[in-house]
């Protein structure tokens, strides 16, 4: 059995990959992460432009490119977008000859439209082009209820651009964390029948097409329905996703991969198993499976919402869609079972994933370049190696592939950095790798940063760790600097150069220094750190002068209160804004998450030194709370909310 062997593989360091015609040896040390810029804004996807460019865009809207020249990001353009529910700008791909065209595909919100645009659009002048905008497709979603938009778009070697789209199913209700398929009378939005697993749906699919010079598109070869329509939408590549947020396309072979968040079932029950998060490989067009089947197609009982009843379950090999929410009665493409596959406890196959919240995520393929020359790019020993993610458990794994790109062996990189939810990555033309750690919650985070990893030889640079307090207030502000952490790996001394941009002047060389700020406007607090022999890292960090930031209390519920499931949570939110003394109701954001005590039956208490915890906080560092709370900081939305009766997230 296929799994079965990639059980014994596993156990493979990477120390024992090579390369033909390469015999540089592996040191892991040599993986040097380099701080870039922190405090992005809810950043989304990123992809480096081949002069070094780094792109990325930002939820609210905001293209944004940082320039490693100068260390200084500018804002590109703002789309109008509406962030409802997890709406916004989601998905963004240069074109394969950006350099000689300057194309940009972007896949966003319109505030005006109940769905999704992918548009092309050309930079002038380091600037957006609105003018320039090309609607190449446009999709409705149901937007009665949240979740699950996904949003990626990937070009792959052969010009296709492929388009990552969510079910747009509620994922709790009477669904209880497993299958949504309420197929009772008013509950579609919480039927993942009419969008995942219908043919005649652009919604919970990976869609496959080919830009035009004029902006429109054609209909590739080989995807999953034929071109006039009749079978299902001719666009669809892959159909049965329930939330693909990360695709990369593998350059050299053209095969998909994707992370799929699953659904929340902490354990298997009678409604079908456990939630499976999934790494997926399509190499040719294809089904996999959801809402019938997860992980390695696992299957989910038929159930009658309106009785309870329990019914039989499908057949993988010809499941079978009859939702009064689709289009009339489907005979679906077979189930492919997925790449890769874990649930919230230790999952039999793949151990090393270890447990907890689950958000995964599909990186690049790395291919060794021997030609390239590269004092930073990686090494032959990740030639062929997929790079899978996790949002939810701060990790990043190096997937092995073989000949036939099956799962050779699996073993986590850098697992002494200690990621904080990365959300994208991608590699650069130098051969070095580009992360984004979103940070601690689904809001905004200071601790939201760009990263470059780069395999050094030689001489080492020192790596910078760069906080501050008091980022933000009125002028004259005063702000503490602390680069507490930062290390040379070669044990050399560093010495110390700040700059307050746009100006180049050193303004201090103090380790730990405290800056002042006068005027009114954001800027970016650069640190350059330089050993004796001449390497240097330097870091960045945004200000922002002017405004106090607002404060904000929990007045209701307080800590240690109670609750009941059949009454609703009045939830109070003050807040006190000295520049502002208008209502700001509509402007304060509450997240919240409730966690049903019974999935987490089984759950060993051994993990990170959990043992030792609270039994309250040891549930909390269990499931999926730190995803949208925070131990220091309240992020808050609505000043009053009522949650519905046993309403578990």
């Amino acid at each position: 059995m296929k799994t079965l062997l990639y059980c014994l593989l596993l156990v493979l360091s990477f120390t024992a990959f090579s390369a033909p015609g390469e015999s540089e040896s592996f040191d892991p040390d040599r993986l040097t992460p380099v701080t870039l810029t922190v405090g992005l804004k809810r950043p989304m996807e990123l992809e480096v432009a081949p002069d070094g460019r780094i792109f990325f865009i930002e939820l609210a809207g905001q293209l944004r490119i940082f320039h490693p020249e100068t260390q200084k990001i500018t804002e590109a353009g703002t789309l109008k977008v509406t962030n409802e529910q997890e709406n916004g700008l989601i998905g963004m791909a240069l074109d394969p000859d950006f350099e000689n065209n300057q194309r940009i595909f972007l896949q966003y919100s319109p505030p005006d439209f109940s769905g999704q645009h992918v548009s092309r659009f050309v930079m002038k002048e380091g600037q957006l082009d609105l003018s320039s905008e090309k609607l190449l497709l446009k999709f409705e979603e149901q937007r009665l209820q949240c979740c699950h938009h996904a949003g990626s778009l990937e070009f792959g070697p052969e010009g296709h651009l492929f388009i990552a789209t969510g079910d747009n199913t509620h994922p709790g209700g009477d669904s209880k964390g497993f299958a949504p398929i309420d197929e009772r009378s008013d509950r579609m939005p919480w039927d993942a029948q009419k969008s995942a697993s219908n043919k005649f749906s652009y919604n919970g699919k990976i869609l496959r097409i080919l830009p035009l010079e004029n902006g429109s598109y054609n209909v590739p070869e080989g995807n999953l329905f034929p071109k006039d329509g009749s079978e299902g939408i001719p666009e669809i590549f892959v159909m049965g996703c329930r939330n693909p947020w990360r695709i990369s396309v593998d350059q050299k072979t053209g095969f998909l991969y994707w992370g799929e968040v699953g659904p929340d079932a902490g354990v298997p029950g009678d409604r079908g198993p456990a939630g499976h998060d999934e790494i997926n490989q399509a190499r040719k067009a294809g089904n996999f499976g959801w809402p019938y089947f997860v992980g390695p197609n696992l299957a989910y009982p038929d159930v009658d919402f309106e009785t309870g009843e329990i019914g039989a379950k499908q057949d993988p090999a010809a499941p079978k869609n009859e939702s009064p929410n689709s289009k009339g009665s489907q005979i679906l493409p077979p189930a492919q079972p997925a790449f890769v596959y874990y649930h919230r406890n230790e999952t039999e196959d793949f151990p090393m994933l270890r447990t907890g919240g689950r958000t995964a995520c599909a990186g690049p393929v790395y291919h060794f370049d021997s030609d390239l020359e590269s004092e930073v790019k990686f090494p032959a020993n990740f030639d062929q190696t997929l790079f899978i993610y996790e949002w939810s458990r701060h990790w990043i794994f190096g997937v092995k592939l073989d000949s036939e790109s099956d799962i050779d062996s699996m073993e986590e990189f850098m697992p002494d950095y200690g990621f904080a939810r990365p959300i994208d990555m991608d590699f650069g033309p130098k051969g070095n790798l580009f992360v984004i750690e979103y940070g601690e919650t689904w809001g905004e985070n200071p601790d939201c940063k760009l990263i470059r990893i780069d395999y050094v030889r030689g001489n080492r640079p020192p790596r910078v760790k760069l906080t501050a307090i008091g980022t933000a207030g009125k002028p004259p502000l005063k702000v503490g600097f602390s680069t507490e952490g930062t290390v040379d790996p070669d044990g050399d001394d560093i010495s110390y150069e700040w700059r307050i941009h746009p100006g180049e002047e050193i303004v201090s060389s103090e380790p730990n220094p405290t800056l002042s700020f006068e005027n009114i406007g954001a800027t970016q607090v650069s640190l350059t750190a330089r050993d004796g022999k001449g390497a240097s890292a330097t870091a960045t960090y945004p200000v922002l002068v002017g405004n106090d930031p607002p404060k904000v209390s929990l007045d209701t519920p307080r800590d240690g209160d109670f609750f009941f499931f059949d009454q609703p949570i009045e939830w109070e939110v003050s807040v006190e804004d000295a520049e502002d003394s208008e209502p700001v109701g509509d402007r304060v954001k509450l997240f919240h998450k409730l966690v049903e005590t019974k999935s987490f039956d089984g759950v060993e208490a051994s993990l990170g030194g959990m043992e030792n915890l609270p039994p309250g906080l040891e549930l909390m560092k269990r499931s999926d709370c730190f995803n949208c709370h925070m131990v220091d900081r309240k992020p808050v939305s609505y000043t009053h909310l009522t949650l519905p009766t046993k309403r578990i997230v």
